[in-house]
């Protein structure tokens, strides 16, 4: 799969003579022509009203103009939009702000990369109302237009009758950005990872602070076995139904794990002013430096209850609640389990793909012929039945680590078979992997295409492929594209994504392996939220929460008006939370 970066490289002309003013520029062509066209300039893209398709290529005019990407309105010389209304403007930028930029459609940036230049604004004000002003901050600084004839705040601009309508984006030209795409692989510079690493201020990753995604937390730390002690009661406490508990232990095994000193007899008063370490705590913490156990975990350690229910829980499926159903029907060893679930009755192949939603139809997909007869079959009355049954049937395969290296070979082959279907993709392997695992349970990697109007249907489309080639043998969750969401309350995703049992070329063992796929404009929101632990993606919903913000794998917004916010890189997330940048490796705040 190509990776490479966009070129700078100018295109020299062939011809030494002088030759007549060329013709109308192709959309090709104002898109791979690199030009300072808008150099020193900052433009902000408002994206209510645009297709994912026109954002991703309005991005990539900016870049290729030479102009810089603005955070935020305030911090913009141009803002771009397709709003033409005023109440509806002024939910994305406030109005004073707006008086002081030029507002301008979509077409004032097509129209001035194609000729090089930044155009006079006067034909592409989007708002009648800030047309004078629109004139007075354009960059071109030729705008001759005078007050406006109307003093209307909801009228959008009317046309001008003396020029050239300019070119604008809208829904019919879908179809012809999806096929310029898909003959050019080049992908744009923000959707690729910085080419040096970002620096990591330790100073301000205090081990004190109240939350995980506030401190670094190594994967394996200097108290790892008194963290790898607490588990045991975070995860009994889980699994019994106490929740509450199962956090607080949680909360103090992450802080714990980022404490840079071995907790000993000179340092656990230190240790008990940590955050999240109570009471409780201290007098556990204490027994364990003064005898080098705690009974009550060595109790629930020789539990046969906490051992069954453990054992239970590691089955794709099974959840505490259906654990300790099985543990009160009697259920107590793992081929009881089988024999409660039939696990012999498996079915050996089982792809089945949810639908897209309606807004997610793409037009260039082939018709997907759903779920045969046959699934249908072994699916039965209860699907989650089936997914245990699977599980349970290839849980040997499942439950054996996977390699790195093996990890970036299953990656490699995935992106290989991908790129036939539909070049031009980019990806990220996420999960344990990237925070620096040696081995991990499973694979989970994040897509996107630079053309976001190829995203939606290609996971259920590739899904299909590789289980007809024989490289996916099951299908244990799948969820279509589903636009997001700001006031969903879950924290399952919305992400286009199917979690698939994967069988390598040549091998026989079964691995876990999750396709994610994300619109470009989401893409950083999705490899952030794949890639840390629980607890540190737990902390950082709660962070973006206080600060009136909404934040998951499947985008940012803002909680007051659900105000989208499309962040370009994996940093410019922490910095729109005001965090310190914390570095993959650094996100283990789980045991």
């Amino acid at each position: 799969m190509s990776t490479k970066r966009p070129t700078n490289q100018r295109a020299s002309s062939s011809s030494t003579t002088a030759s007549p003013s060329p013709g109308p520029t192709s959309k090709r062509q104002r898109l791979s022509a690199p030009h300072n066209a808008l150099h020193g300039h900052k433009v902000y893209i408002i994206t209510a009203k645009l297709e994912s398709s026109t954002i991703s290529e309005l991005h990539e005019l900016v870049e290729r103009s030479g102009a810089a990407h603005a955070r935020s309105p305030e911090d913009a010389d141009v803002i771009v939009t397709a709003i033409g209304m005023r109440k509806r403007f002024e939910r994305h930028v406030d109005w004073k702000v707006a008086k002081s930029k030029a507002v301008v459609r979509p077409a004032w940036l097509e129209d001035s990369v194609a000729q090089g230049k930044a155009l006079p604004c006067e034909d592409y004000a989007a708002l009648r109302d800030l047309k004078e002003t629109t004139c007075a901050n354009c960059p071109s600084g030729r705008c001759t237009c005078g007050p406006t004839d109307s003093d209307s705040d909801t009228s959008p601009l009317n046309t001008p009758t003396k020029a050239k309508k300019p070119r604008s984006f809208d829904h019919s030209q879908r179809e012809s950005a999806v096929a310029r795409t898909s003959a050019r692989t080049e992908i744009p510079g923000y959707l690729l990872p910085p080419e040096t690493p970002y620096a990591v201020e330790m100073e301000k990753l205090r081990f004190n602070t109240r939350f995980s995604c506030q401190r670094a937390t190594p994967l394996r730390c200097i108290n790892q076995d008194l963290c790898d002690t607490l588990e045991i009661i975070r995860r009994s406490r889980l699994l019994v139904g106490e929740d509450r508990s199962a956090l607080s232990y949680g909360r103090a095994i992450a802080v714990i794990k980022s404490f840079p000193k071995r907790i000993t007899g000179e340092t656990r008063d230190e240790a008990k002013e940590l955050p999240n370490i109570g009471v409780k705590l201290s007098k556990m913490i204490n027994l364990w430096l003064d005898t080098g156990q705690i009974p009550e975990i060595e109790k629930i350690r020789h539990s046969e209850r906490f051992q069954a229910l453990s054992s239970f829980a590691e089955i794709y499926g099974i959840g505490p609640t259906t654990a300790r159903h099985l543990y009160a029907v009697g259920v107590r060893t793992m081929t009881e389990l089988e024999a409660y679930y039939e696990a012999d009755t498996a079915p050996e192949s089982l792809v089945h793909l949810q639908e897209d939603s309606q807004d997610a139809v793409d037009p260039s997909a082939e018709p997907d012929p759903g779920v045969s007869m046959t699934e249908a079959d072994h699916m039965g009355s209860n699907p989650q039945e089936t997914w245990i049954k699977i599980a349970l049937s290839w849980r040997h395969d499942l439950a054996k680590k996977i390699a790195r290296n093996e990890v970036e070979s299953i990656r490699d082959v995935i992106c290989a078979e991908l790129e036939k279907m539909q070049p031009g993709c980019v990806s990220t392997i996420v999960g344990g992997y990237r925070r620096g695992k040696t081995e991990c349970g499973d694979v989970d990697i994040v897509f996107t295409h630079p053309d976001g109007g190829r995203v939606p249907g290609l996971c259920r489309r590739f899904v299909r492929d590789l289980h007809n080639k024989g490289l996916v043998t099951h299908v244990i969750h799948s969820m279509g594209f589903h636009s997001h969401d700001p006031l969903r309350t879950h924290h399952w995703d919305s992400l286009e994504k199917a979690l698939t049992v994967f069988v390598p070329p040549g091998q026989t063992t079964r691995r876990r392996v999750d396709l994610i796929f994300a619109a470009p404009e989401v893409y950083w929101t999705a490899v952030v939220g794949w890639t840390g632990s629980m607890m540190f993606e737990r902390d950082l919903r709660s962070v973006a929460k206080l600060q009136g913000m909404k934040f998951d794998s499947s985008g940012i917004s803002r909680r007051r008006d659900s105000k989208l916010f499309h962040p370009r890189s994996e940093k410019e997330i922490f910095d729109m939370f005001g965090l310190a940048w914390i570095p993959p490796e650094l996100r283990n705040a789980d045991a």
